[in-house]
């Protein structure tokens, strides 16, 4: 499976996984029914999700596609870091039903690789993000707290908006402002989330890739460039949740109270892979 920790990456780790993806790529145009070029394929794109430091979600797409093409090979049925990997994939891409039950599937075929642990983590996790957005505060003070976004220069031509205008997926030439209400505090390293309010006083979970937890606090306003917005709809086990999202991919997306994020609060990701013998 992928191990991933926060670090300081070269870039010439970077260039070493790019040509990791060409190895990949060019050993699956040798077989396209090789369940394991594909799944090397994955392996390597997600890998490039953290290294390269851009948290570039076309690279989880495209590691999610792999490994799919990887499942349809039978003999690869039997690998748990196949569902494993997949399952972290779409974890952040916030397919959180899909990564539930990855990590279940991965958990059935090796108990030892941890996938359990993920799975709680993942519903410990949508509990909060539900708590969070149903512990709202009363509309005379929340009036008070958004108050503040009318005098917002965003300095750009983008157009100032709110999450009633969105639609669903990316929103180019658009610029929300919020206030942050809360960081919502899980276990995983990223991406933060936040319960935010806009200037309508609606409320939205706000996640935030590449950036260090004491980056945004609470009480902080943002705006949010170009903003990919979704509807997060799982169900698991009888129980299902449903709130507004609002997904922030580059440090460049984001402005906190009128300023860009400061150098040192710009992350980027390590990973490396390790097979269970």
């Amino acid at each position: 499976m992928l191990e991933r920790s926060m670090a300081q990456d070269s870039e010439d780790q970077a260039l070493l996984v790019e040509e990791s993806i060409k190895h990949a790529k060019a050993a699956v145009t040798l077989d396209i029914k090789d369940g394991n070029s594909w799944y090397n394929l994955g392996n390597a794109y997600l890998t490039s999700f953290f290294v390269g430091g851009a948290w570039n979600h076309t690279k989880l797409h495209h590691s999610v596609k792999a490994y799919q093409n990887a499942e349809k090979d039978q003999t690869m049925k039997l690998n748990p870091d196949l569902y494993y990997n997949c399952a972290t994939a779409d974890k952040y891409l916030e397919n959180y039903e899909r990564a539930l039950r990855g990590f279940e599937a991965a958990a059935l075929k090796d108990p030892g690789l941890g996938a359990d642990t993920e799975v709680q983590k993942i519903i410990s996790l949508l509990d909060k993000l539900e708590n969070a957005m149903k512990g709202q505060l009363r509309s005379k003070r929340l009036a008070s707290l958004v108050s503040s976004l009318n005098d917002v220069n965003l300095k750009s031509l983008h157009k100032k908006g709110t999450v009633s205008i969105l639609s669903v997926g990316l929103n180019k030439a658009v610029a929300v402002l919020g206030k942050v209400i809360l960081l919502i505090r899980h276990d995983n390293v990223a991406p933060l989330y936040y319960l935010t309010c806009d200037l309508d006083q609606a409320y939205f979970i706000l996640s935030v890739y590449g950036l260090r937890n004491d980056a945004i606090k609470e009480g902080d306003r943002v705006a949010l460039f170009e903003p990919y917005y979704r509807i997060l709809d799982t169900s698991w086990k009888g129980k299902r949740y449903q709130f507004k999202s609002i997904r922030v991919d580059f440090s460049e997306q984001i402005l906190i109270n009128d300023k860009a994020p400061a150098p040192q609060h710009v992350v980027r990701a390590s990973i490396h892979a390790h097979n269970k013998p």
